[in-house]
């Protein structure tokens, strides 16, 4: 059980941590948009990657079963890359920019593009797990949404959010995505014996 809860703290943080992008978003967007349509769109947008992640998890369970740790090599060449741009200096635009009344598919369409770092860590780390710890995973992944929306939520009323302290945990992005590939790489291996 306690194998359980650190498998379900992981994504938690994995899920946190490839987010911070998209807490910005949603202070920046309640101040524009209201906090109802952007607070629905966020958590839309959290729940269609983490079920599709978790799709992609089954799906690849049952195509090619000892393959999937592999999955591992797309967030540690993301990761890589970020890292890259990071040293070179070029970072990616966080700002979104609506119109002042988006409705909440276009406000679900945003955080879903800005989430696929996530899908991109989620989907391996569970594609490489027994059912169980799936389960866990997703029940991890859940609550880091709920949390991040709570903390959007508190957020736009406190100018910590949009300073530079949410920037520097962002720079954390890259390193947690290699991380998790070489976790899920490493955990192939074994699989494997």
């Amino acid at each position: 059980m306690l194998d359980h809860a650190v498998f379900a703290a992981s994504t938690f943080m994995a899920q946190v941590l490839t987010n911070l992008d998209n807490l910005a978003a949603l202070v920046a967007l309640m101040m524009v948009s209201g906090p109802r349509r952007t607070v629905v769109g966020f958590l839309l947008a959290q729940l269609i990657v983490i079920m599709a992640a978790l799709l992609l998890a089954l799906g690849v369970d049952d195509v090619i079963p000892r393959w999937a740790g592999y999955l591992g090599a797309i967030p540690l060449c993301l990761g890589l890359y970020g890292m890259v741009r990071q040293f070179r200096g070029r970072h990616a635009d966080t700002s979104p920019r609506l119109p002042t009344g988006a409705s909440t598919l276009v406000t679900m369409m945003l955080f879903i593009s800005l989430s696929m770092d996530t899908f991109a860590v989620l989907a391996p780390l569970l594609a490489d797990s027994i059912s169980s710890y799936r389960i866990a995973g997703v029940i991890g992944a859940v609550m880091a949404a709920s949390t991040l929306t709570i903390l959007g939520l508190l957020g736009g009323r406190a100018s910590i959010m949009t300073g530079g302290v949410a920037r520097r945990l962002e720079a954390l992005v890259p390193y947690v995505m290699i991380c998790a590939g070489l976790y899920i790489l490493s955990n192939s291996w074994t699989d494997a014996v």
